[in-house]
């Protein structure tokens, strides 16, 4: 699949941010760029753009390359960033699976995407044949929430599959309770499947809920897009030191 032809077209031809902090990472010795104050107290300096010892760090935790991490303002930030590279507002739709975490909803609303649902099946498994059928040109983003908030079971790993090989779009695995289970992460597939995107989180078994840090994993052209939209600074500098030291 070619994720780039899933792009917005704005996106396509976006210029990104680029800090010179960015730019000139480990050549430089003397910032004057950012108006910071040169007295180091820790905290003086503008944060690593891309968080880069956190991300080294978290992807040799989860066996995964650097340049297939993401790391955001929680998973909600990552949630809204796939939002905005691939869904055009009042035409693109997302599909989600209630009962389902609530937060695919509301940044679809604020992004004026329409929410196509596909309820789950007693038992609260997926309707594979009913996802299907509602996919077409409109539906970039497919949300599966593995284990499945708020019901706890975890979709069969060979369902998830045949979504990710025929659903026409980007199929996000939202694993914010995998730690829970870790043998049933499905981010050995990232190198798979070019249209997946697994998200992981700080918050619920490393019970780091406060300091805010998500995690996205996808092929890194993928994770490319992501940092090219994401704001310059999102991951603050007290949070990328409570995860090294957690």
């Amino acid at each position: 699949m070619d994720i780039e032809s899933l792009l917005r077209p704005n996106i396509r031809r976006l210029q990104p941010y680029s800090s010179a902090r960015h730019e000139f990472a480990g050549a430089a010795r003397v910032f004057l760029d950012a108006n910071e104050n040169p007295f180091d107290n820790g905290l003086n300096r503008y944060p690593d753009p891309v968080a880069t010892p956190l991300r080294q760090r978290l992807a040799e935790l989860k066996g995964v390359p650097p340049e297939q991490v993401f790391l955001g303002n929680g998973s909600d930030e990552a949630i809204d960033l796939l939002l905005r590279l691939f869904c055009e507002p009042r035409r693109d739709a997302i599909v989600v699976l209630p009962p389902t975490y609530g937060m695919y909803e509301v940044s679809a609303a604020i992004a004026d995407v329409e929410v196509v649902r596909v309820p789950l099946l007693p038992g609260f498994r997926p309707d594979v044949d009913a996802i299907l059928a509602q996919a077409g040109d409109r539906t970039r983003l497919l949300f599966l929430c593995r284990p499945n908030n708020p019901t706890g079971n975890l979709f069969a790993e060979r369902q998830v599959r045949q979504l990710v090989e025929n659903f026409p779009g980007i199929v996000v695995v939202d694993e914010a309770y995998i730690d829970f289970c870790p043998a049933a992460s499905l981010l050995p597939l990232v190198d798979r499947y070019p249209n997946l995107v697994v998200l992981q989180t700080l918050s619920k078994a490393w019970g780091l809920a406060g300091i805010r840090l998500g995690m996205a994993f996808a092929q890194a052209p993928l994770i490319g897009w992501m940092n090219a939209v994401k704001p310059p600074y999102n991951v603050n500098q007290l949070t990328q030191n409570a995860a090294l030291e957690a």
